[in-house]
């Protein structure tokens, strides 16, 4: 980490610009071997974080590769929080790579992906929450995304942290307090009242912890199964809400034989939409396959869209998959609006434990606003993006999960009137957690696959 790294910070190919990242020690002694400004000015002499104007230099022919604006930022107030020259020049791949060879050639090394944002992290410029919420912001999606991963960026989920993280340090330090002065000894009272202490920043965790389904959603969007017997509409369902044919649709059952998958923006939310084969009783050994992907697609889904057929009575294809279907959470939805109707909402919704039942005509369109004005309004589970923090990365409800467990171990060891020595243990484990989060405590191997997944030049 001290030596001085390079890259192409822009996409590759060609644009109205490139801008190539140079950052550390040697930063600017680079920058002056191959820039030559407009006015003479030498790189060492230009106003940190102002443009200026010149020539990029071929120091072998002493011929101007390009024409660039150069901008110098001086440790610590960079990105990296180090020494940070950044050169724009004409968006030209060849031009680009032509230009960072150069830099390399003065002695600078290409940087790995996430090494800039690495870099800010390690010189305190970022903890490891914000500097995950920079590839979340460039990964955004949608404007949900985009919202929760700025206000990750902009330290709303650290400050929440380390205010639970100081608060758990407070009690620690009563607890070794306890731990070196026996003799002092701690009254049950105020036992008590770490045990108060204890629990009310456990309820806190709770909520970061249970908004991860809300904050994935966010991140990553719904993801949806559409499930049914067969011929009940599952790809006609598809091909109208994607507004193309995109699945192949039959009159024949059992058209659909895998999983189909694609995706929808509705409003400001993605959702993932999964076909899958229709559940029938004795299938063939084809089906079957179809019918265990079906299983799978409707385990790991956020939501399911239960059709049945509303002008055929229920079957006991449709008591299959009404028990299939027992346990999720889902929207029940009768098809083939355009035909009359025979089956009872009423009695349906008891049967599969729903609360409302949309009918709708895939083929027609009719009640397709309603539909995904429903799918909208599960993605969000009633909430409004500034609602509430939420957490959106897996690692962040582990760690807050074990954290959780800790100090419900601390709790009840307060509740029985541990030992200050086991009670300890467990409020060291919860900090450790929470200190993973922030990057206060961590190994390098976490580091390697946080930053791997980040793009060159960032």
């Amino acid at each position: 980490m001290n030596d001085t790294v390079a890259a192409i910070a822009t996409p590759v190919g060609e644009g109205g610009i490139h801008i190539i990242r140079i950052s550390g020690p040697e930063a600017v002694p680079i920058a002056s071997t191959l820039f030559q400004s407009q006015g003479g000015t030498r790189v060492a002499d230009l106003e940190v974080q102002k443009v200026c104007y010149g020539n990029l230099i071929d120091p072998a022919s002493g011929q101007a590769v390009d024409e660039v604006l150069l901008i110098r930022f001086r440790a610590p107030y960079s990105y990296t929080g180090e020494d940070v020259v950044e050169i724009h020049g004409h968006g030209g791949a060849y031009v680009s790579s032509k230009i960072l060879k150069l830099v390399l050639d003065q002695g600078a090394r290409l940087a790995e992906a996430g090494e800039f944002t690495r870099r800010a992290f390690t010189n305190g410029r970022l903890d490891l929450s914000q500097a995950e919420a920079v590839a979340d912001v460039i990964h955004a999606a949608s404007d949900k995304a985009l919202t929760s991963a700025l206000a990750h960026l902009k330290g709303e989920l650290s400050k929440k942290l380390n205010a639970l993280y100081d608060a758990l340090v407070q009690v620690l330090a009563q607890l070794e307090a306890a731990i070196d002065f026996p003799e002092e000894g701690l009254e049950f009272q105020q036992k008590q009242k770490l045990d108060q202490n204890i629990q009310s920043t456990n309820i806190e965790i709770k909520k970061l912890v249970d908004s991860y389904r809300q904050g994935r959603i966010y991140r990553e969007g719904l993801r949806v199964a559409l499930v049914g017997k067969p011929n009940v509409g599952k790809s006609s369902l598809l091909n109208a809400l994607l507004q193309e044919d995109r699945a192949i649709v039959t009159p024949h059952p059992g058209t659909t034989r895998d999983t189909l998958e694609e995706r929808v923006r509705i409003q400001d939310i993605h959702i993932t939409i999964v076909d899958t084969a229709g559940l029938r009783h004795q299938p063939d050994e084809i089906e079957e396959h179809g019918i265990e992907r079906t299983r799978h697609a409707l385990a790991q889904s956020d939501l399911a869209l239960v059709i049945f057929d509303g002008s055929h009575a229920l079957d006991t294809n449709d008591a299959m998959l009404i028990k299939e279907v027992a346990d999720k959470k889902k929207l029940v939805l009768l098809n083939k609006s355009d035909q009359p109707t025979v089956i009872d909402p009423n009695t349906l919704l008891k049967q599969v434990k729903a609360a409302e039942a949309l009918s709708l005509s895939a083929t027609q369109g009719e009640g397709l606003e309603a539909l995904r004005d429903s799918l909208y309004q599960s993605a969000l589970e009633g909430k409004t993006s500034g609602e509430s923090l939420v957490i959106t990365r897996e690692r962040h409800r582990q760690a807050l999960a074990q954290a959780q467990e800790a100090l419900g171990r601390v709790s009840h060891s307060l509740q029985e009137d541990r030992s200050e020595d086991l009670i300890a243990v467990d409020l060291n484990i919860a900090l450790e957690h929470l200190g993973g989060i922030l990057g206060k405590t961590f190994v390098d191997d976490l580091l390697d696959q946080i930053f791997v997944d980040f793009c060159i030049g960032k």
